[in-house]
């Protein structure tokens, strides 16, 4: 019999768990045994000089001191962002392995000859943690197969980062695999031991990322059940951003400077900052290593010193998460602290005066002076993956799940208007949930409709106590061929959110029900972009696009048979590229492309291109979309620009 476990996917350690009842949960080991960081799966893979995995794990990440270049970690700051992104935002510097843009912008690790894909790295270490616990010499309490998984995802990243994941997980050989948020993880953990309804903020900051989630557990049916309010944080802030900061210290404060080119002895000094900061979370000094035989000392004092501009930017998601949950900060019951981090001791006071100035209740207060690392309500480094291991098992099941972004288009400019964001899924939405929002095109003659997806989410560190700020960006830039009906064009936009945190868009030509389908939305552009959002949102409707078309000239531009030559020759060289058709999304972008080519040719003697050019330009178009995706990556980024220029190019054939 199968059986299904939990994981908490970690930026730097991962762990795993197997419930076997409500009250019965044991962690996964690893075959080389416990590790000194509390989760027994470090996220470190080592490759040889040649591009080919040797190790995953424990064993991998005590290899980085001898070759720092060939051990992979950290990717879960990498999965899911494009390559510009990353850039940006400083994470490309961080590793001493090699990052180079990959197709479609994506990001890509290099070792060797060999490149790999932040979702590829996640791939090897879930098979890893597979591998180990069907092993019942390890194992004993499992052995056997296990083809279900439900992963931890941190509450605050965007749902487009998430679909790489899944992914690793399916190539690693889990058959069913579901998400979970890490800090309803964790609360599901804390559901087992206690008696009575509460409203709880966890804040989860492990060595990647932080989450601020405000849950409620209720009574379902006799069983105490967590349910997600609203959630936010930062995507990149935690505990390696910490080791990031100390060691800059340390460089500049004993005249290091010299060896930060060498990437051996910067590994060293790395690991040693991170078990000075672990162990100054219960004494007040500690000796420190550095290279060259050398031997100083670190104090609490100076290390709080030194991470204050960092801490303070974990003071804003917590004001930001509560006042878009609805409840005031005085009816919180429990604060939930998780992950490595959330350990030390000028963390804690940082949620503490952050809570206590919002307006929170003494009885919350006082737990939070008094814990120790045996007074927590749950364990911060295996709370999450005995979280995972409960919903895995169908043993609790939270009720209500929510992303912090909000997803929408650009609109604009219609009569002189500025560019604004038309919301269709609204941010701390539960998902899964689906929305739809009617664009209408300026020009009766178009032969296409340019369409701009964008997320929206808070700026957690422009956003004030009184007020919070939005950002918006880029999703990316679709385009959808249209028959022309002497009238603006109008295109229904359909956004969906699937059960397992997946970002799904269909546009529609109302006119024509002409459909074209894109599930490619797992990749980050990295552009932020300013507009201004309508209160209350403006929709367009049918009947406002009838008035409009009272206003227009009535001249009709026409897709020609030179269009349509056109199209057939692009749509050719689009299926050429097609190396092979593994992938179920490819076969089906495949299968459409060849219905609609063969569709015209069968009716070229008549002839109708204002049917057959929008047709085959929307299934080349995305045909290309599907090729250049990661798992996919037939072509390069160059080779996919090239091709939709073609093809923007025929459409203004006129």
């Amino acid at each position: 019999m199968s059986k299904a476990i939990g994981i908490d996917l970690g930026t730097y350690n991962s762990a795993a768990a197997v419930a076997i009842g409500r009250n019965r949960v044991a962690m996964i080991e690893s075959k080389y045994g416990k590790t000194l960081y509390g989760k027994n799966f470090p996220s470190f893979v080592l490759f040889d000089h040649n591009g080919v995995k040797q190790l995953v794990g424990q064993r991998a990440r005590e290899e980085i001191r001898l070759n720092p270049k060939l051990v992979v970690w950290g990717v879960k700051r990498l999965v899911g962002l494009s390559y510009q992104q990353a850039k940006e935002l400083g994470e490309l510097d961080r590793f001493a392995y090699d990052i180079e843009e990959g197709p479609g912008g994506s990001i890509l690790i290099r070792v060797g000859q060999e490149r790999f894909s932040p979702s590829h790295i996640l791939e090897y270490i879930l098979r890893e943690i597979k591998e180990d616990a069907e092993n019942s010499s390890v194992n004993p309490l499992l052995g056997g197969t296990i083809d279900k998984a439900v992963i931890s995802i941190p509450a605050y990243f965007k749902a487009i980062r998430t679909s790489p994941i899944i992914e690793a997980a399916r190539h690693a050989g889990f058959e069913d695999v579901d998400t979970i948020a890490e800090p309803t993880a964790a609360a599901i953990n804390y559901c087992v031991d206690i008696q009575t309804e509460a409203n709880l903020l966890a804040f989860d900051i492990g060595a990647g990322t932080l989450d601020v989630t405000v849950m409620m557990v209720v009574n379902e049916k006799g069983e105490l059940i967590p349910g997600e309010l609203c959630t936010s944080g930062h995507e990149a802030l935690g505990g390696i951003d910490m080791d990031d900061r100390l060691i800059k210290h340390i460089v500049d404060k004993y005249d290091l400077e010299g060896i930060r080119d060498d990437l051996t002895q910067m590994s060293i000094l790395t690991e040693e900052v991170e078990k000075a900061k672990i162990r100054l979370s219960t004494r007040q000094k500690t000796p420190l290593d550095l290279p060259g035989d050398r031997s100083e000392e670190m104090t609490r004092g100076e290390l709080e010193e030194v991470l204050q501009p960092l801490l303070d930017k974990c003071r804003g998601p917590i004001g930001v998460a509560l006042r878009q949950s609805g409840l005031e900060a005085s009816d919180m019951d429990r604060v939930l602290f998780i992950g490595g981090p959330s350990n030390m001791p000028c963390v804690r006071r940082l949620v503490k005066e952050e809570l206590m100035k919002l307006g929170v209740g003494k009885s919350l207060i006082a737990p939070i002076d008094e814990m120790d690392s045996e007074g927590l309500p749950v364990d911060p480094m295996e709370c999450v993956a005995k979280g995972a291991s409960l919903k895995a098992g169908k043993i609790i099941e939270p009720i209500g799940k929510v992303i912090a972004e909000g997803y929408g288009t650009v609109y604009g400019p219609v009569e002189g208007e500025n560019d604004y964001y038309e919301p269709i899924i609204k941010e701390n939405s539960h998902y899964p949930i689906s929305g739809t929002s009617l664009l209408c095109h300026g020009d009766p003659r178009a032969l296409e409709v340019p369409i701009a997806l964008v997320a929206k989410r808070p700026d957690v560190e422009k956003s004030t106590d009184e007020k919070t700020v939005y950002r918006y960006e880029y999703l990316g830039n679709y385009t959808l061929g249209i028959t022309p009906q002497r009238r603006l064009p109008s295109v229904e936009i359909q956004l969906k959110v699937t059960d397992d945190k997946r970002v799904v868009a269909g546009l529609i030509h109302t006119q024509t029900r002409q459909q074209v389908r894109y599930e490619g939305l797992d990749l980050l552009t990295g552009q932020d972009i300013s507009l201004q959002e309508h209160t209350p949102p403006r929709s367009w409707r049918l009947a406002d696009i009838d008035v409009l078309n009272e206003t227009v000239t009535h001249r009709e531009g026409n897709w020609t048979a030179e269009h349509l030559e056109h199209h057939l020759h692009v749509a050719a060289e689009a299926l050429a590229l097609v190396r092979d058709t593994q992938s179920d999304k490819l076969t089906r972008a495949v299968a459409r492309v060849e219905e609609a080519v063969k569709r015209a040719v069968d009716r070229e003697k008549g002839g109708n291109p204002n049917d057959d050019c929008p047709n085959i330009s929307n299934r080349t178009k995305e045909l290309l979309d599907t090729l250049q995706q990661p798992g996919i990556r037939q072509i390069t980024r160059d080779e996919f620009r090239r091709y939709m220029e073609q093809l923007i190019k025929v459409a203004r054939m006129i």
